[in-house]
């Protein structure tokens, strides 16, 4: 069993990165990111500073606007606007928080968390989505344009797809190979999903739900070589539930959907959490600031 290391190939990563930078530098070009993040949840100010202390090592200055979850979106729409037209400003990000949380600090529902979110990703300049959270974003992804169009991909499915590649050196994965993700977020399954699709992959995204109809029939995820989970309830994922020799990514937070313990005697590759998929993370977004500086 291959245990991925998200660290070690983070820091690869980072050093290449800072000598593009680096080189950018010396014509001009100097890259900056601006965060909107929100303060109540602990989740993003931890994100926050590791994106952060990524963009100081590689040479990217990174700035920081905390608001309260509280504050009215029309308020937060000034800070926006800046950043969107702040010539020196690359990249924007907004830190998108637990919904869960959100819905404790404010009293509201999953549908209303929904409206809040799309309405300040889509204030955000299409040309400096950063982290490729913009709804026109997902829907480039979705009709496969987002090259052509100069966009990048959301950070967090950038860095599935460099683990996938990192795993194909050690575990046979080709065409007829079955990819299936659950969970069906905007920041990962519907993008993921939509890629490995265009990419001609044979790849299924479901829920708990259907999940649950899969082993109340037996079924489990037996059909899948590629588990991608991404769906917040921890251990979620059993040794049981999979076939021997299958690749397993963990993009659970802040705990892993995978229950090492079992999943570990049967899979052929998994990533821990934490150590595997966030710290790509991190380095994914600093890579696509470097890319929409180029493109632009």
């Amino acid at each position: 069993m291959i245990l991925f290391d998200g660290n070690t190939s983070a820091i690869r990563k980072e050093v290449e990165l800072a000598q593009q930078v680096a080189e950018l530098k010396k014509v001009g070009r100097f890259l900056t990111i601006g965060a909107i993040l929100f303060q109540e949840d602990a989740g993003s100010q931890l994100y926050t500073r590791l994106k952060h202390e990524a963009a100081t090592r590689i040479g990217i200055e990174y700035r920081a606007y905390p608001f309260s979850m509280k504050t009215d979106v029309e308020l937060i729409f000034p800070q926006l606007e800046k950043l969107n037209e702040d010539v020196a400003v690359t990249g924007i990000i907004v830190q998108k928080p637990l919904r869960s949380k959100w819905m404790e600090v404010t009293s509201k529902t999953a549908e209303e968390f929904q409206i809040w979110w799309s309405t300040l990703v889509s204030h955000m300049t299409i040309e400096k989505d950063v982290d490729g959270l913009h709804p026109d974003t997902l829907e480039a992804v979705r009709l496969g344009t987002w090259r052509e169009e100069g966009k990048v991909l959301p950070a967090t499915v950038q860095a599935v797809l460099e683990i996938l590649k990192q795993a194909r050196k050690t575990v046979d994965l080709d065409l007829e190979s079955k990819y299936i993700i659950l969970g069906k977020s905007d920041i990962l399954g519907k993008p993921l999903f939509y890629e490995l699709q265009n990419q001609g992959k044979q790849v299924e995204m479901i829920g708990t739900k259907e999940l649950k109809e899969r082993a109340d029939s037996g079924r489990m995820l037996f059909d899948a070589d590629v588990i991608i989970s991404a769906t917040g309830y921890p251990s979620l994922i059993t040794g049981e539930l999979i076939s021997e020799g299958a690749v397993v990514i963990d993009v659970g937070e802040p705990r892993p959907d995978a229950d090492f313990a079992t999943i570990s005697q049967k899979a052929a590759f998994i990533t821990p959490v934490p150590g595997g998929v966030g710290p790509m993370t991190v380095i994914c977004l600093m890579e696509n600031a470097v890319k929409l500086e180029i493109v632009l």
